[in-house]
């Protein structure tokens, strides 16, 4: 069961990485482009790092049973999360909601769920939050690209299944599944591990930095008077979360259960919006303004909001 003072513990610590960054814009020592430079170092570097070393470990059918239910639920979800989206924001500007649609169906579960579920759940647990990001991405790289450019092209088999954190999950899945780690010999496999797990601890503070870059140049002044906004926190927040909870409650009642695995899939579920919605939007030139906004706001309430969905966990 989950520590809800650890987990209040753990959100809070990711918080005060904010500060940093916000600092940094606010005295002019970080420079325009330092935020898109930290998003490529996390994203072709360090996460795959990260998603790489959770694998590190003999190979144990039970962790691959809990992992595959994990992975299951992680597709489930995410196909409901992205099936609802379109159900709101009709009315927003056709920018404004690509954002918010994306924002709301995809969770910073990478970022800030691995970190978290570490320090919640202990080190043996990043497996299953890395088994989760493989919905995630699959999703992300294909659907979410699709929410933001409107081109059917997106979903093709390349882009859901080759992209910069599928690749590293797929060599950490084989790795783990042909038990490479135990054939190492014990001072190969002890520096590779070292290394991977100090680029690892840096995404962390590396993402919530961004996050406080972001957070230093948004003008709070009118951003608050966007009805959209309540909404789509709404939705990443409480709403869909508490959908994935209810999908973990019927796999219960109909005699599926694994405490650590739904523990993981819930706190990952309940993160608040992915960085991805500001790249993603860069990317395709849509509403940067209302994504950096959204990010940082639901970074900032998630403070609150997660230990608050965690304890739906006594309920299982």
């Amino acid at each position: 069961m989950v520590d809800i003072a650890v987990l209040f513990r753990a959100v809070l610590l990711l918080f005060f990485m904010i500060i940093p960054g916000f600092i940094m814009r606010k005295t002019k020592l970080a420079a325009d482009n330092l935020p898109l430079g930290f998003t490529n170092t996390i994203l072709y570097i360090t996460q795959p790092a990260m998603l790489v070393v959770g694998f590190f470990r003999p190979f144990d059918a039970a962790i691959l049973k809990t992992a595959l239910t994990i992975l299951v639920l992680s597709f489930a979800i995410h196909i409901m999360f992205f099936a609802s989206c379109w159900l709101f924001f009709r009315k927003a500007p056709k920018e404004t909601a690509k954002v918010y649609r994306f924002g709301t169906v995809f969770a910073n579960a990478g970022y800030m769920g691995i970190p978290l579920i570490t320090m919640i759940l202990g080190n043996e647990s990043a497996i299953y939050a890395s088994v989760y990001i493989i919905g995630f991405n699959f999703f992300c790289w294909s659907l979410g690209a699709l929410i933001y450019s409107e081109d059917r092209s997106y979903i093709s088999f390349k882009k859901m299944f080759l992209n910069a954190a599928t690749i590293p999950t797929f060599i950490g899945i084989i790795i783990f599944c042909l038990d490479i780690y135990s054939y190492l010999p014990a001072p190969v496999s002890g520096f590779a591990e070292e290394a991977l797990n100090m680029l690892k601890n840096t995404v962390a503070p590396m993402s919530m930095m961004i996050i406080g870059m972001r957070l230093a140049d948004l003008k709070l002044k009118g951003a608050f008077k966007d009805v959209y906004l309540y909404i789509g926190l709404a939705l990443r927040l409480f709403i869909f979360p508490a959908a994935a909870f209810a999908v973990l409650f019927l796999c219960k009642l109909l005699g599926f259960y694994d405490a650590t695995g739904f523990a993981v899939v819930l706190i990952c579920a309940a993160t608040p919006a992915a960085s991805a919605t500001s790249m993603f939007a860069e990317k395709f030139s849509s509403d940067t303004v209302t994504a950096s906004k959204f990010v940082s706001i639901s970074t900032l309430l998630s403070l609150v909001t997660m230990p608050v969905v965690a304890m739906l966990l006594k309920l299982l």
